[in-house]
């Protein structure tokens, strides 16, 4: 009759095979030393399979991706709304001072309410990028079976992202 093994220790081995980075004999050995065990790396490979843990990783690392998007993402649309607040508000003083102002010239006030619009624009622009970012990282984590290129993709956008505000 097979060895019964407690869902801590399962829960244990799985934990150690999630990151990928660790043998089925390095786990076998962490949890044998961590519960003072015999267990075989065969059998962490069994638990594998049998559990599904590489959908359980693969959940894992789509989480954690996502989750570093949505961090970032939350943070640049913040700033991107703040902005295009700002552009309104000015575009919306500048047309109304276009009735009430005394400008020397027209092309002041013309470049004045200007501004505004532009400033708008480019922030608006900024948002469609941001989203379509977003989408083409989303198609990247579902694609890549490699956590070490899923986290150097997320790092690498994380930094373009610094650089581009």
């Amino acid at each position: 009759m097979p060895k019964q093994y407690s869902q801590d220790i399962k829960l244990k081995a799985m934990a150690l095979w999630i990151p990928g980075n660790l043998s089925g004999k390095q786990i076998a050995t962490q949890v044998n030393k961590s519960f003072g065990l015999a267990i075989q790396p065969s059998t962490i490979y069994m638990w594998a399979k049998q559990y599904k843990w590489a959908d359980q990783k693969t959940l894992a690392r789509t989480e954690a991706v996502n989750h570093i998007t949505e961090t970032e993402g939350q943070r640049f649309s913040r700033v991107q709304k703040e902005h295009l607040t700002s552009y309104e508000g000015l575009r919306h003083k500048a047309d109304g001072a276009l009735g009430v102002l005394q400008f020397d010239r027209a092309f002041d006030a013309a470049k004045a309410l200007d501004m505004g619009i532009q400033g708008e624009r480019k922030i608006m622009e900024g948002m469609v990028n941001l989203q379509f970012v977003q989408s083409v990282l989303n198609v990247l984590v579902e694609e890549i079976d490699d956590p070490d290129l899923i986290a150097k993709v997320a790092t690498k956008l994380r930094t373009l992202i610094q650089t581009q505000e």
